[in-house]
């Protein structure tokens, strides 16, 4: 009688612990969740991107007027973009490789686009036209 208890005793708490993992399944969902992080990031550094272009583009007012106070002003608004793109170049960098390849050419792009030369409106358009493209690629 007190085998009988005891084989039920532990068919029980057999039974009322976790199911089997199943480790393909689990890896699938850890598989699926970091495609969905990389894919969030994605997102933020695509609209951290264009708002750099947009800063880029109203730091125009300062490259056309030709006097120290702008110059001043376009020089800090420079620097801020300037440690806001490495901030996004190091963000890059973690991404996986099929993200990461196509920011690249819009580093460059939004560099030139924040810079305080007198061409930087040629960088803006094609850091516009890289963004775009980016997004194309990204989103179908």
């Amino acid at each position: 009688m007190k085998l009988c208890i005891l084989f039920i005793t532990v068919l029980l708490v057999a039974c009322a612990g976790k199911p089997p993992i199943n480790e393909a399944a689990a890896e699938n969902r850890r598989a699926k969740n970091k495609e969905v992080a990389a894919k969030n990031e994605v997102t933020e550094i695509t609209r951290a991107f264009q708002k750099l272009e947009q800063q880029g583009r109203g730091m125009e007012i300062f490259r056309q007027a030709n006097n120290a106070p702008n110059d001043r002003e376009c020089s800090v608004s420079m620097e801020d973009a300037r440690k806001q793109t490495a901030d996004l170049e190091a963000r890059i960098k973690n991404l996986p490789e099929n993200f990461h390849a196509r920011f690249i050419p819009i580093i460059s792009d939004v560099t030139e686009c924040t810079s305080c030369a007198d061409e930087a409106m040629n960088g803006c358009k094609k850091a516009r036209a890289s963004i775009n493209q980016a997004i194309k690629e990204l989103y179908p």
